[in-house]
């Protein structure tokens, strides 16, 4: 299964722009931070995460501001077919 849930502050977010076929997408930065449960201690986490929305949620997440509180929700995947780094693929964005 690959489904990730994140909450956290947008740093950064691109204008709405169109792929080739005509479906809108719209990227964005989301900064996470939050103190877990790690072998029986508390640390912090920290985190910046890349997240793209495409469809009527492209919309939605263009329309945010920097600095806005999300909870996001997807699935994590290559930025490109030759690229290793991860993006947050989005199919449920959340303001908090």
């Amino acid at each position: 299964m690959n489904r990730l849930v994140i909450s956290g502050a947008l740093i950064q977010v691109e204008p709405l722009r169109y792929s080739p076929a005509g479906v809108p997408i719209a990227e964005a930065v989301v900064h996470h931070r939050s103190n877990q449960e790690v072998a029986a201690q508390s640390r912090q986490v920290e985190c910046e995460l890349t997240v793209q929305a495409s469809g009527s949620l492209a919309g939605q997440l263009a329309n945010l501001t920097t600095g806005t509180q999300v909870k996001l929700e997807g699935a994590l995947n290559r930025r490109s077919v030759n690229s290793r780094q991860l993006i947050l693929i989005l199919n449920r964005i959340e303001k908090e």
